[in-house]
């Protein structure tokens, strides 16, 4: 780990003021000497991880193991984040105990300080969330979110889809010839959804499994809070088993850990919303790799595979029946 005054680029830089304002600003870290060292290279594929921020494990002071984690908005991803309503939502979740505590927020800097989970908590791989009480602890936290008080951040997919095609512009030679079918059944998913009628609930709203950390006796925390908003939880839940299920039968179980029961319905709802969902973040990957200057990144990759998720869920036999079911 490095102490400040040396910084080598301008993540580094933006991270030691925010770091010299956070050990200025409280208490309990005021006269402390900060060491700090990356905390998760970025990733864009095959794993979106790290890539619209960059992440650091501090040290109070030299020699002493991290006890903190500060995680710094790229600069370049301005448009796409709102910082200040991210430390909202983390400080809303962490008072569940479902997150860890955000202790200081640069705004400056688009920079929020954490307690430092430590090395004991991982985040979930695929065949654990599968596991039904993976599941079941999952599902129970964006129920308890979702009981909570709103976040005052309302979103939904469908106005994000519509500003990342503005962003990119019609000729953006990045998009898939078949773009135009998949921004069709978009239209047609939301068009559904207002017809039967959706429901706004606080949420956490991004279910990657690199944001789910499993901890000692099976515990989970919640991190990265970009996506904090208030929103329909069915998004949520249909983002989730997206990500955690490769066939029907796990996501028919989620269903009814959310529900109590199997409902069709929300099956059907969770269905469109991953699909929205897909196109939602192969848009945002193609933002980033337009506007991120770290080129290494495989944006375009990650982009490609979401189109593809995406392609495969409106082109399944029935898939507009499914709409007429919601």
């Amino acid at each position: 780990m490095k102490a400040l005054g040396r910084p080598e680029d301008a993540p580094e830089r933006l991270a030691e003021a925010a770091l010299a304002q956070a050990f200025s600003a409280r208490p309990d870290l005021r006269g402390k000497a900060p060491h700090y060292a990356v905390a998760v290279p970025g990733l864009a594929s095959p794993s979106y991880h790290g890539v619209e921020s960059t992440t650091f494990h501090v040290a109070e002071t030299e020699g002493a193991e991290p006890s903190l984690f500060l995680k710094v908005s790229e600069p370049c991803a301005a448009a796409l984040l709102d910082p200040a309503a991210a430390f909202c939502g983390a400080q809303t979740v962490a008072a569940l105990g479902l997150a860890p505590e955000p202790l200081h927020f640069a705004a400056d800097q688009g920079a929020i300080l954490f307690r430092y989970l430590g090395s004991d908590w991982r985040p979930a791989t695929l065949d654990r969330l599968q596991q039904p009480d993976s599941m079941a602890t999952v599902i129970e936290a964006f129920r308890r979110i979702g009981a909570g008080e709103a976040l005052g951040r309302p979103w939904n997919v469908f106005d994000a889809i519509r500003t990342l095609r503005a962003l990119l512009g019609p000729e953006a030679d990045a998009l898939p010839p078949d773009a135009w079918f998949l921004f069709d059944w978009a239209e047609a998913i939301e068009a559904a959804l207002t017809a039967a009628g959706t429901d706004i609930r606080p949420a956490h709203a991004d279910p990657h499994a690199s944001n789910l950390l499993f901890g000692p006796g099976g515990a989970l925390q919640l991190v990265d809070f970009d996506m904090a908003c208030d929103t329909d939880p069915h998004y949520q839940l249909g983002a989730f088993l997206n990500e955690a299920c490769t066939f029907e039968a796990p996501m028919k179980a989620g269903i009814e850990m959310a529900e109590g029961r199997f409902r069709p319905d929300v099956f059907n709802r969770a269905r469109a919303y991953a699909a929205a969902d897909d196109l939602h973040w192969a848009l945002r990957a193609l933002a980033m790799d337009r506007l991120s200057p770290r080129r290494g990144l495989e944006f375009r990759k990650y982009a490609a595979w979401r189109f593809l998720r995406c392609r495969m869920l409106v082109g399944r036999p029935g898939f507009e029946e499914t709409l007429r079911a919601l």
